[in-house]
């Protein structure tokens, strides 16, 4: 499996569990996963995944745990979520800050 089906299975799992809530903040710790070897069309259809689960999603905060060397791809996929402003994503090296800000 590649990335793009391994987060698509995670959010179709996660909204088809009875625990899950509509508009649940989520924290999703992608640190051991190495994005750099991402492609352009990986993380458009990363992006379309999330555009299609967004009534399940209800605008809910988002942060990735990721780590430092991922921050080209952190800042494509932010620039792509602010233009399309489906759900507020932001991208974390430190799990505390990314609690924080979901927390607010």
């Amino acid at each position: 499996m590649d990335v793009v089906e391994d987060f698509y299975k995670l959010l179709k799992d996660l909204f088809a569990s009875p625990k899950w809530i509509q508009g649940t903040p989520q924290i999703i710790d992608h640190q051991y996963l190495d994005l750099k070897k991402m492609t352009f069309e990986q993380v458009q259809m990363i992006q379309s995944i999330v555009e299609f689960h967004a009534q399940k999603l209800a605008g809910a905060k988002c942060a990735f745990v990721i780590r430092g060397n991922s921050k080209t791809l952190a800042a494509e996929l932010s620039r792509q979520n602010e233009q399309k402003s489906v759900s507020p994503i932001k991208f974390f090296s430190d799990l505390d800050a990314a609690k924080e800000w979901v927390l607010k």
